[in-house]
């Protein structure tokens, strides 16, 4: 018996060493597998890189194209021309011709200032002119005797002189009496004031029995344009280099069944340095007088288009931390690239710096909302293309 246990002992702590020997041979092995890799170490990295997800995106390359952007201000229609009218001479207002309101033609009368006083002034004028001119012939025939004593050796030469020189002055009386009948007729025709064009009487600020002056000038009436009227829209100074005259606009008036046509009348080469616009001017017809001056009106002005500039989906474009940027695709990742915009309309962007023609710019959803450095794959279905 105790032989044969000293055997199965013997048995058992072969067994044991035969175990030992797997083991370490096992361990040996697996030195070697991590020997062999030491030349491409694993990082926390490159393991969180491996992990990383692949983002599929759809892109559209930078491309040539034309692009325009529709303006749009508020506005006001005004008379293109409103005048107040005053006396032109002193006098007491005799008639007053027109009431507020009231359409009037061009050369209409307005007012009359008492033409009396002005009547008297001009027959004074005459007479004046009357004895200038008579006073004048006198002279000239005196001269004409003068010279012919002279050539008959009677008469000194200074005496021929002083009828020459008397002459002269005639002369000059009776070319001022002529300004100072001019002058009294013309200030008679303006003791009756007519309407200098066409429009509506807008107040009347003077009845019969007013003494109206020149200086400082009594306002009668007050008379605007308005079989046209013009739409002024201020517009905002970064749109400075849009507008151009003649660029067709669209006038928006509240009530009206649908837009006036019209066209960039002028444009103000000043900026308005309180409100950093400037002032746009449009004609608007208005025969029938449907509108009124003073209502308010939305402006619609279309610039002519650019033509071969860089363009992008809008879509594309992020504003970020006062930064404007688009995502583009290098070597699989989404890069954020800087951008310098133009224009921008509804569905593009004018690029004027940061990419070039054919970049692929990511667009979709995921231009707003991955984060630059992603590893990404463009779709295979991707639009190439963007028209």
């Amino acid at each position: 018996m105790t032989r044969m246990g000293v055997s199965w002992g013997g048995k058992s702590r072969i067994g044991s060493s035969l175990g030992r020997i797997a083991i370490a041979a096992f361990g040996i092995w697996v030195l070697s597998c991590g020997l062999a890799r030491v030349d491409q170490p694993e990082t926390p990295s490159t393991r969180a890189k491996a992990l990383e997800p692949v983002i599929d995106v759809m892109v559209t390359p930078v491309r040539e194209g034309a692009i325009g952007q529709q303006v749009f201000a508020p506005a006001s229609l005004v008379a293109r021309r409103a005048s107040r009218i005053g006396a032109e001479v002193p006098g007491r207002i005799q008639e007053v011709f027109v009431r507020s309101g009231e359409r009037v033609e061009k050369g209409a009368p307005l007012f009359q200032i008492d033409p009396e006083p002005y009547q008297a002034a001009l027959r004074r004028a005459e007479a004046g002119l009357d004895l200038a001119r008579s006073e004048r012939k006198q002279i000239s025939v005196d001269l004409d005797r003068r010279l012919a004593l002279r050539s008959d050796g009677v008469g000194s030469q200074s005496e021929l002189d002083h009828a020459k020189t008397a002459l002269e002055i005639a002369r000059a009386r009776e070319r001022q009496a002529q300004e100072a009948l001019a002058m009294t007729r013309l200030d008679l025709k303006r003791t009756l004031v007519v309407a200098p064009y066409t429009g509506s009487i807008a107040d009347r600020f003077a009845d019969e029995g007013t003494t109206a002056l020149a200086q400082p000038q009594t306002i009668v009436v007050t008379i605007k344009e308005t079989a046209q009227l013009e739409a002024r829209a201020d517009v905002a100074e970064r749109q400075l280099s849009i507008v151009r005259e003649s660029d067709p606009a669209l006038v928006h008036v509240e009530g009206l069944a649908s837009p006036i046509e019209t066209v960039v009348d002028s444009v103000a080469d000043t900026i308005d340095p309180a409100t950093r616009t400037y002032r746009v001017r449009m004609r608007i017809p208005n025969e029938d007088h449907r509108l009124r001056a003073g209502i308010f009106a939305r402006v619609e002005i279309q610039p002519a288009p650019k033509e071969g500039v860089l363009l992008v989906p809008r879509e594309a474009i992020r504003s970020e931390a006062a930064r404007t940027r688009v995502l583009v695709v290098r070597d699989g990742q989404a890069v954020a690239m800087p951008v310098t915009l133009g224009l921008v309309s509804d569905d593009d962007a004018e690029i004027l710096a940061g990419l070039e023609v054919g970049d692929p710019v990511i667009v979709g959803k995921a231009a707003q909302e991955l984060a630059p450095g992603m590893r990404v794959r463009v779709e295979a279905d991707t639009p190439r293309d963007a028209t």
